[in-house]
């Protein structure tokens, strides 16, 4: 499969050259000028490699950088600007850009500098997502190959951060937050979202961790089979207590909504305010609108496309809505929270409840059939 690459620039001329040359490169290339525009190319085709720059009309470039890495800790992003700065620079670096280059009027030129930054980068170790890799699996590869390494993890759904270090392939020591040897251990491998990087072990490492490594996974392997009994235990709640409990546990939330996008109308809704409503101001309205409108035209199309959308992420001045169509019916969830809050916190808390949500939504569907 051709590797999908979004150029996010907002002088279309120039967007297209740059465009132009990578598909005759034999990319498959996306085009975006606005930072809402880049949004949506994120979520519905995933790109592998965005290249943008910062100064967009409508967003922050950062923002934007900030964004794509929350959503696809996997994919580069290369930042290609007019900005001139070391201090601008290392500033995009520490949000995450994988990559720095200023616009030398040569896009050929700087397009090669692009991906061989890139290809140097690989060269010194790897990183990739977790999404779809078994960190189990990992930590059995390098304890085969004897390998002395840090395994640097950032779990994307908490932004913890971690580290499990790793001697002639055994463990001896792990550590996030507070948390050091095998509790810490124990924590790092039960992330499911994450990014994950390899590093050369410079220096003799404190141990921490005496287990071998058989041992560390078999307790692993016993505190899931724990976590999984305790889950099979689907607690009763009707939708209201549900987007309840997401008032109170989600920084930032203003209201929640179970919409029925093929009726056109919610079914339960929550907010923080009282009298206030999903809409309650005019781009408010607007927004939830045009996530309807694009759920329904998802909808339309089939089941196959349907299950393609993970969700619909829109964001303004003041709020972001996040939209989850859920995988059967016609049935979305709506989260708004301030612009200040943490989607990431959000998608959590939703998925915490979801198999409740499903279970009533299915009981609800066999009742009116």
């Amino acid at each position: 499969m051709r590797e999908k690459i979004l150029v996010v620039e907002p002088d279309s001329e120039f967007q297209n050259q740059v465009a132009d040359m990578l598909r005759e490169a034999g990319y498959r290339v996306f085009g975006a000028g606005t930072y809402e525009e880049a949004a949506q190319y994120v979520n519905f085709f995933k790109p592998d490699v965005i290249i943008m720059e910062l100064l967009l009309p409508d967003r922050n470039g950062v923002d934007l950088l900030v964004y794509a890495k929350e959503m696809l800790p996997g994919s580069k992003v290369i930042v290609y600007t007019s900005m001139k700065g070391s201090t601008i620079e290392k500033a995009v670096k520490k949000k995450g850009a994988d990559g720095f280059i200023r616009k030398s009027g040569d896009i050929k030129k700087d397009l090669m500098t692009i991906f061989a930054k890139g290809e140097k980068k690989e060269a010194q170790g790897f990183k990739g997502s977790l999404e779809g890799v078994d960190i189990i699996d990992l930590i059995q590869a390098f304890s085969l190959m004897r390998r002395d390494l840090i395994l640097h993890v950032r779990d994307v759904k908490t932004f913890k951060e971690g580290e499990i270090v790793f001697k002639n392939g055994e463990v001896v020591d792990a550590k996030t937050g507070v948390k050091r040897g095998e509790d810490a251990f124990l924590e790092i491998v039960g992330w499911e979202h994450g990014i994950f990087e390899v590093a050369p072990l410079k220096e003799e490492p404190e141990k921490t961790i005496d287990a071998p490594v058989d041992l560390l996974l078999l307790n692993v392997a016993k505190v899931q089979d724990e976590m999984k009994a305790v889950g099979t235990k689907i607690p009763k709640f009707t939708l209201k207590q549900i987007l309840k409990n997401l008032k109170e546990e989600i920084p930032g939330f203003i209201g929640a909504m179970i919409f029925d996008y093929e009726e056109g109308a919610p079914i339960e809704t929550e907010t923080i305010l009282e009298g206030k409503t999903f809409h309650a101001s005019a781009t408010l309205y607007g927004a939830i609108l045009k996530s309807v409108g694009e759920a329904m035209e998802i909808v339309t199309e089939g089941k196959e496309k349907r299950d393609e959308l993970l969700e619909v992420t829109i964001t303004d001045q003041n709020d972001h809505i996040l939209m989850i169509p859920l995988p059967f019916m016609s049935y979305a969830i709506f989260i708004l929270i301030t612009y200040e809050g943490k989607l990431s916190e959000a998608r959590g808390a939703v998925k915490k409840y979801l198999p409740n949500i499903l279970q009533i939504l299915k009981e609800r569907e066999a009742k009116s059939a």
